[in-house]
């Protein structure tokens, strides 16, 4: 019997010590604070932008996504004229804009290029159940071609941090 209570207590001390999920109060876009509960910290995901030639479900994907030449070009206008800063993809480094601008004129980068974007956001929800995701980072990734012609791969050209 003493064994069973001693077991009780334990569980009792052991869930008593568990964190509460944070808090965070936002401003939504009517101007209403909202009480969100993390879901998911720096939680990354890759989408494929441009799709396969004759791929019916990559082309019902990519349906919606309509502009994609303004936000690779918006991406690359703002962080070559200094109001984002890009990152190397694998060192967290920042770049500067000239090594940037380097980067982008010795490989000849053009939005065309970019298919692949990687990224990272944090996960909220509402007492409500709705959900409300933040970007904190896109990374950029090139389409990588053999000598051949053949399709390689992505290769991550820098990160954009919000």
């Amino acid at each position: 019997m003493n064994i069973k209570i001693g077991f009780i207590l334990l569980a009792i001390g052991l869930l008593s010590c568990s964190k509460p999920q944070p808090k965070n109060v936002i401003i939504d876009f009517k101007g209403k604070e909202q009480n969100l509960t993390l879901i998911a910290d720096s939680i990354k995901y890759e989408v494929v932008v441009q799709a396969t030639e004759n791929d019916t479900w990559e082309t019902e994907r990519l349906k919606g996504y309509t502009n994609h030449r303004e936000l690779v070009e918006g991406i690359f206008k703002n962080v070559t004229n200094g109001k984002l800063k890009a990152y190397d993809y694998a060192t967290d480094e920042p770049l500067t804009v000239e090594e940037l601008r380097k980067l982008l004129d010795d490989q000849k980068i053009d939005a065309a290029q970019v298919g692949k974007l990687l990224f990272t956001e944090r996960w909220y929800i509402d007492p409500n159940g709705h959900i409300y995701k933040f970007i904190t980072s896109i990374t950029l990734g090139k389409a990588e071609y053999s000598k051949q012609g053949t399709f390689k791969g992505y290769s991550a050209l820098f990160k954009v941090k919000y």
